[in-house]
């Protein structure tokens, strides 16, 4: 069983609101919370986070999952950078990749988020 791309999202909407961005562990209790299921922190949300990206991409929306950070570095981790076509690469140095990232929180703040994710 892998998570559920539009609980995903329905999860990372409801944190856009207030832009502000959380854990991997966040996302799995929240995630936990609404539906029972558990998927552990580490390693369980690279590949539907990417997904969700890809799906978003196509809609002409920002990357959702800029929303989610690894707790000890306060930013997206390496599988977040290049995932999709609304996220570059990941850029090299410090300034560059944390502004390259602020540009995407602010798109995501700023997007008008439909309740559920389009088909």
């Amino acid at each position: 069983m892998k998570p559920s791309i539009s609980i995903i999202y329905q999860i990372l909407v409801s944190w856009a609101k207030s832009t502000k961005p959380q854990t991997y562990t966040q996302l799995s209790n929240d995630y936990h919370a609404q539906t029972g299921d558990w998927f552990e922190p580490h390693g369980s949300w690279d590949v539907p986070l990417g997904e969700l990206n890809m799906r978003l991409a196509e809609m002409g929306a920002p990357a959702l999952s800029a929303l989610v950070i690894l707790k000890e570095k306060n930013e997206p981790g390496n599988a977040f950078w290049g995932c999709a076509s609304n996220v570059p690469s990941r850029p090299k140095g410090d300034i560059e990749r944390l502004t390259e990232w602020n540009k995407i929180l602010i798109a995501v703040s700023k997007f008008s988020w439909p309740s559920t994710l389009p088909p």
